[in-house]
């Protein structure tokens, strides 16, 4: 019964386990604003208006219905139905004050189109049937809920706040606030204007996690991660941003112009991030997308019936990841290692050795992307929950890390904090004003390069890892066997492999140099 409520409800009133007067306090088990109504068999019908009731003859709930058209059809069907359909097994007695106030609210001549009351019984007893029943308790649990919204948000953003993760998360806010002043440093820096404002963007991503996050635990009863046409959605903007961080510094390296801007650009992410936000507003109450509808309709997912019928794969769970979310996953990893790589090169572009520090202080963001796409791999097993903690420590070590190398880049382009200060003199002023801004140097290397053919590799790259790790991992038994040490090598391989390789670089740039 715990696993398939409506399932084993259905199952037992069809068989005459169920009395009636167990049937209320089960359908208002069953409406709570975190439970989604499970499907019914096909052989608990519809009253005999199904048109009325909103689906076919003879066919099932889907589930997650909408609480407020659940409730309007019941009371619809019980004005609709026939005498005749009221079983002597399905009596059910309606006696309790909001049941009748209910009742009394559809109005007197609604009730003149059909008898509700049987000869010879007393005017406080209705007979209804078991589904009309139903969907006039779930109409009383509506009402409970929507009067009680602001607990249930408020314990949605307890469930985030309360928790070791959303600690870390509130507080890598302000070290990346810093991050961001110190990186502008009223455009002493040369930070190309692009991919500051990649950088800028990524506070939308995380202002949409928060309200996606409170939908899909109100609406369904789960984390962000097990939500995928959410978490898609959310995570698309993070691909936006490291695109936009990508871009702006090749660009700078390819002109040697940081300074150029691409309105273009910025408009297409701004609605990007309007797409997102119209999409978490309207999933549930314009299209009823249930938890585990897929992102982007499931684009690229291979038959299931075909991935079923491999004897060597395991069954898949209901919340994987669907090729769409895995491919943004794999391309904001993709995306953010390649745009580590060309913070370094820009170090020798600007002739700035400080740029080389932002490199290190993006690693702990990289493994933090890692640790999520780790927790994903293992079907967001709550075996492996502290993962999630893990994450949100490395985006606030990351984000200090960051910090710290922006700070760095300023004061190796003239910051200093009295100059800093709103009221110092103008001679101050002045002075700050006056220091030279550094030159980017571009690169003929980088000129000759195409994006159109740089978009084809991260493409190739982005679909390959996402088959791969969406069907391959079925083929293994570790995903379905949680293992803590097994996780900790996967988050802590791929940032120890590109630690490596830049500190080689770094030895190789410092014999260069001794060499010379």
């Amino acid at each position: 019964f715990r696993s398939h409520p409506g399932k084993a409800f259905a199952n037992a009133f069809a068989s005459g386990r169920l009395l009636p007067r167990e049937l209320p306090p089960l359908v208002a088990s069953l409406g709570s604003i975190h439970t989604c109504l499970t499907p019914l068999p096909a052989s608990f019908p519809c009253p005999s208006a199904p048109a009325v009731c909103g689906r076919p003859e003879a066919t099932m709930f889907s589930p997650c219905v909408s609480r407020a058209s659940l409730a309007l059809a019941g009371i619809l069907s019980l004005l609709a139905s026939p005498a005749s359909a009221f079983a002597p097994a399905g009596i059910v007695r309606l006696s309790s004050p909001r049941s009748q106030s209910i009742l009394a609210g559809v109005g007197g001549g609604a009730r003149k189109m059909m008898p509700l009351r049987r000869q010879g019984q007393s005017g406080g007893l209705r007979m209804v049937t078991p589904e009309a029943a139903e969907a006039l308790q779930a109409a009383v649990t509506t009402g409970q809920a929507l009067g009680d919204s602001g607990a249930a948000l408020h314990m949605a953003f307890a469930d985030q706040g309360g928790n070791l993760a959303g600690k870390f998360f509130q507080a890598s806010l302000l070290p990346y606030l810093g991050f961001l002043f110190f990186l502008k440093n009223k455009g002493k820096n040369a930070v190309p204007e692009t991919s500051f404002f990649g950088f800028q963007f990524l506070l939308l991503f995380v202002l949409a996690t928060i309200p996606t996050g409170i939908i899909s635990k109100t609406a369904y009863g789960v984390s962000l991660a097990d939500v995928d046409w959410l978490h898609g959605s959310a995570e698309a903007l993070l691909t936006v941003t490291n695109l936009l961080i990508v871009f702006g510094f090749r660009d700078a390296m390819k002109t040697g112009e940081p300074s150029k801007d691409f309105s273009t650009l910025r408009y297409g992410a701004l609605a990007c991030a309007g797409l997102v936000a119209a999409t978490a507003a309207s999933g549930i109450p314009a299209f009823g997308f249930e938890a585990h509808v897929p992102f982007l309709a499931g684009i690229g997912n291979l038959p299931a019936d075909a991935v079923a019928s491999i004897p060597f794969l395991h069954p898949e769970p209901e919340n994987a990841l669907s090729l769409p979310t895995w491919a943004i996953h794999f391309s904001s990893v993709f995306e953010w290692i390649f745009a580590m790589g060309l913070v370094w090169d820009y170090a020798e572009a600007s002739k700035n050795e400080a740029w080389k520090g932002l490199t290190w202080g993006m690693l702990p963001l990289h493994a933090s992307g890692v640790a999520a796409c780790t927790y994903h791999f293992f079907y967001n097993s709550p075996d492996l929950a502290w993962l999630v903690a893990l994450q949100a420590g490395l985006t606030l070590l990351g984000n200090t890390t960051v910090a710290i190398a922006a700070v760095r880049i300023a004061l190796s382009n003239g910051w200093d904090f009295k100059s800093s200060l709103p009221f110092q003199g103008a001679e101050a002023k002045g002075e700050a004003v006056a220091a030279p801004m550094p030159t980017v140097t571009a690169s003929a290397a980088r000129a000759q390069e195409s994006e159109g053919l740089l978009l084809g590799k991260l493409s190739v790259a982005t679909l390959v890892g996402a088959y791969a790790m969406k069907y391959g991992e079925l083929a293994l038994p570790f995903p379905f066997e949680p293992n803590s040490l097994l996780a900790l090598a996967m988050v802590a391989t791929p940032p120890a492999i590109l630690a490596k390789y830049y500190s080689d670089r770094s030895s190789e740039a410092s014999s260069g140099t001794e060499a010379a």
